[in-house]
């Protein structure tokens, strides 16, 4: 298998063209393959070029662009939206019309619920709760 390299011009450069890499290799993949890729890369957090020297050169030349996981994003995504919702239902306990029988201790439940989902969140980013 050959690779073709390609120098940029030496026109003027910006952005990340004005660093020491100024070789652009790159083979074709079907849908499946690219996707299988990046799939890889975003698991190890890197970008899919770092993940793609990193197996190629058996260890990274340079220090690896480091991106958290997809579920780590997500997670931290989803433990936003528990603050939120727990705002909220700290907002409703407070107003004055929340006096209905059995709406104060519906509502300490479910904001028990969310602590605990929080909490368990907390523990699967490796944070303490």
């Amino acid at each position: 298998m050959a690779f073709t390299t390609k120098a940029k011009d030496s026109g003027k450069r910006s952005g990340s063209e004005t660093r020491k890499r100024a070789h652009k290799i790159g083979f074709r993949a079907t849908d499946e393959e690219c996707a299988r890729i990046e799939a890889a890369a975003s698991r190890a957090g890197l970008t899919a070029g770092s993940y793609m020297r990193s197996r190629c050169l058996r260890k990274p030349t340079t220090r690896a662009v480091r991106r958290p996981p997809v579920e780590t994003a997500q997670l931290a995504q989803l433990l936003g939206l528990l603050g939120i919702a727990g705002g909220e239902l700290q907002r409703l306990a407070k107003m004055p019309n929340a006096e209905e029988p059995g709406t104060s201790e519906e509502l300490k439940a479910a904001t028990q619920e969310i602590r605990a989902a929080a909490t368990a969140i907390l523990r699967a980013l490796g944070k303490r709760a």
